[in-house]
């Protein structure tokens, strides 16, 4: 977790300080200039330091400074950023000259360190670290590790807090304990270990503890444990969690790697979500620069979202603890998937894997085979850097059903959700995806071929390409992280409308072939201010297709029977309007789409119309208007000469997801020659029957 991490610098920090503090007692010997000099420091920096009384200062043959209370607040504020009880750090001095660190006492009492990230997301102590100043060169500078001997180290009454004014995060490390016995490299030394984790957005209440022997020298790269246990038990929203890991004994040396199997295991279980894992890693073998363990075996059960995985996964395991670097050469999963969408007996999945990472290089490298069902898919990636990441990567399937995969799909978001595209800063990323058939919200595509990089915060998925329901499909996505803007570019060329719509929207309302052509952008942090702050252009034009549901001409000749007293005919599925063309073009501007040249052409009918949706606030104001060309039959036989130049306007207003569809009397009346006045007051009921003719064009 990354909230972690950064707790774990506010420790850091202390230590720098104290650091800072014995090398300047190094210079003078009087602890009251010693102080002086700190709190003038804090000063320039816009901070309040109080120490209270005089450090007290020592230099030969320990050097050393011990502290009392101590304080020290944010920038330009009264708010604390650290403070502690009491603290005293002494290492001898000789060793230092041949780069030795022989810490002879590490020890502080009540701890407090206050971490903030702002709303901008500056953290409360980058002031003091130099973080956010523009970074150096790019060229690796080799540290030597130098040797470490630590005689005790006693922390005790800790506490360390993190706070995210964006997010509202907060995460707080309590009664944190930490005591050894003597750590020098030759011999184990105790530990014992213990911290309480709280937090909000998730809501956490966890402890943790750890104790055994442990004996390390880093500079020779030399580890080893004994009777060593780890335990972490709580509760992470509403779930409760355990885990355990056990050490009975390891020792790792350049020269050679020995020890007993290591088990660790991860219990999760509430209302939602269910894990339990057993994870038993092999006795090590080989060095420290050539370490081996001959098998890693993880057991897995999970639930989540109504699905649930079952099954094992094994590799063997090579290190160089120097370097560092981790190989996993041959990576076998066997799994099952159930639940939900998926066959009765499960969905079985075999995956083959490689994978490595040399983390003193920064470099990285894998390669996947999965097969699940019938599909296949192959994928391959490098990284030539880790921190930021620069990779590249290859996925190659021969079909894929995500809909078989991924869980039902929930409600739709809402419309204040946020979208946040501030992860795609930093990571440089290019590859190329191929799939010869995919499924996808019910969207059959054929031959997916899509270029994908991700560079300087931008996202771009262009070109990208498909064949769609006996068309074409092709175009670009960007989402840029600088604005937070998403663009989309789309060409769709000879669509069969019929099977899309089926499998699409579940409707079954058209056929013939379609082209449509979206040029969009947007900016905003979320759902709504993206939608509020939508434009660009669209156009849609369908062809040599039918309107399934209603013939037009006879809803047409319906409306003169109902106004003249005669039954009119109910809507029947079976029928449909044909139609050679429609066409419609949008301009769009502040999340509003404007049409005014709907244009129609059916074999005795003409369609016109204009009017504006307006995505933003989800409604619609439009009209369209249908129109009867001179002609002696119409669709079906009917006689429609004498309704030549009727032209009957329908409105579509309201909510877009559910609008409201009624006939424009106040128009027919108007255009139509008819006395509408006195043939609705011989019909009652005339405007229902009239309105339920022309809403069956439209399914409402």
């Amino acid at each position: 977790m990354k909230a972690l991490k950064l707790l774990a610098y506010g420790a850091g920090g202390l230590l720098a300080l104290l650091l800072v503090a014995l090398g300047v007692a190094v210079l003078v010997i009087d602890g009251g200039f010693v102080k002086a000099r700190l709190e003038h420091a804090m000063q320039e920096k816009h901070r309040t330091l109080t120490i209270e009384g005089e450090p007290r200062i020592r230099l030969y043959p320990v050097a050393g400074i011990a502290l009392g209370k101590l304080v020290l607040t944010e920038p330009a504020s009264d708010k604390v950023f650290l403070a502690l009880d009491s603290a005293e750090i002494a290492v001898a001095t000789l060793p230092l000259l041949s780069r030795e660190v022989a810490v002879e006492v590490l020890r502080i009492s009540g701890l407090q360190v206050n971490i903030a990230r702002g709303a901008d997301g500056r953290l409360n102590f980058a002031d003091l670290t130099g973080a956010g100043e523009p970074e150096g060169s790019p060229e690796r500078v080799e540290l030597r590790i130098p040797a470490v001997r630590i005689a005790q180290i006693a922390i005790e009454r800790a506490r360390i807090g993190y706070r995210d004014a964006a997010s509202g995060q907060e995460v707080t490390i309590d009664d944190l304990s930490l005591k050894t016995g003597r750590l020098d490299g030759a011999t184990p030394g105790q530990v014992a270990f213990s911290a309480r984790l709280t937090g909000r957005r998730p809501e956490l209440d966890i402890r943790a503890q750890a104790a055994g022997a442990v004996r390390f020298n880093l500079q020779r790269q030399e580890i080893g444990l004994d009777a060593f246990s780890f335990q972490v038990k709580g509760r992470a929203d509403r779930d409760t969690l355990a885990v355990e890991i056990a050490a009975p004994k390891v020792e790792i040396t350049p020269s050679y790697a020995s020890g007993s199997a290591i088990a660790a295991s991860v219990k999760l279980s509430g209302p939602k979500h269910r894990l339990d894992a057993k994870l038993n890693l092999a006795a090590a073998e080989g060095t420290a620069k050539a370490l081996s363990i001959p098998s890693l075996a993880l057991e897995l059960v999970a639930r989540a979202e109504g699905r649930s995985v079952k099954g094992k996964l094994s590799t063997p395991l090579q290190a160089d603890l120097a370097r560092p670097a981790i190989e996993l050469p041959k990576i076998a999963a066997n799994l099952t998937l159930s639940g939900a969408g998926l066959p009765q007996k499960g969905l079985a999945l075999l995956v083959d894997a490689a994978l490595k990472a040399d983390f003193g290089k920064q470099s990285a490298a894998g390669e996947l085979a999965a097969r699940f069902e019938d599909s296949n898919l192959r994928a391959k990636f490098a990284a030539t850097r880790l921190a930021p990441l620069v990779a590249s990567f290859d996925v190659n399937a021969d079909r894929l059903n995500l809909d078989r995969l991924m869980p039902p799909k929930k409600t739709p978001a809402k419309g204040d959700d946020r979208i946040e595209l501030s992860a795609l800063k930093g990571p440089r990323v290019s590859g190329k995806v191929a799939i010869g058939a995919l499924t996808v919200q019910r969207l059959k595509l054929a031959e997916l071929k899509a270029d994908i990089k991700l560079a300087g915060g931008k996202l771009e998925v262009a070109p990208h390409s498909a064949n769609l329901y006996g068309g074409t499909l092709a175009g670009s996505l960007v989402a840029d992280a600088n604005g937070n803007r998403i663009a989309i570019k789309e060409s769709v060329r000879g669509v069969q409308l019929g099977p899309l719509l089926r499998d699409a929207a579940e409707q079954d309302r058209l056929e013939g072939r379609g082209d449509v052509t979206l040029d969009v952008a947007a900016a905003g942090t979320g759902v709504w201010a993206m939608k509020k702050a939508l434009g660009g252009a669209a156009r849609v034009e369908m062809r040599d297709g039918a309107v399934k549901g209603i013939n037009l001409a006879e809803a047409i000749q319906d409306v003169r029977a109902v106004l003249g007293s005669m039954s009119a005919t109910a809507s029947d599925p079976s029928k449909r309007t044909d139609f050679s063309e429609i066409t419609a073009s949008f301009v769009i501007r502040n999340g509003v789409a404007h049409n005014d040249d709907l244009q129609g052409k059916a074999p005795l009918l003409r369609l016109t119309g204009g009017g504006v949706v307006d995505i933003g606030n989800s409604t619609v104001n439009y009209t369209a208007r249908a129109a009867v060309v001179a002609t002696s039959k119409g669709q079906g036989g009917r006689d429609l000469s004498k309704l030549a130049g009727v032209t009957v306007p329908v409105r579509i207003t309201g909510a877009l997801e559910k609008p409201a569809v009624a006939v424009d009397f106040t128009e027919l009346a108007a255009k139509s020659g008819v006395d509408l006045v006195k043939a609705l007051g011989r019909e009652r009921g005339v405007t229902e029957k009239i309105g339920d003719k022309l809403r069956g064009l439209f399914r409402r």
